[in-house]
């Protein structure tokens, strides 16, 4: 699997699955704004619109 990057880390970041195995990383923020991208290219070094994800409850 390809390092993601930034997209790991990011609340906008999604993982997703295909059918047939293949991982692909979705942005979220392409949902309010359709000029950015829905699958940025791996890995995500630097983003204009990153945004930490909340680390999990433990």
């Amino acid at each position: 699997m390809v390092d993601p990057g930034l997209c790991q880390r990011c609340a906008a970041g999604r993982p997703i699955t295909s059918g047939r195995g293949s991982v692909f990383w979705r942005c979220a923020v392409h949902d309010q704004d359709p000029h950015w991208p829905k699958y940025p290219r791996l890995p995500v070094l630097r983003c204009a619109r990153y945004a930490p994800a909340s680390p999990a409850p433990a």
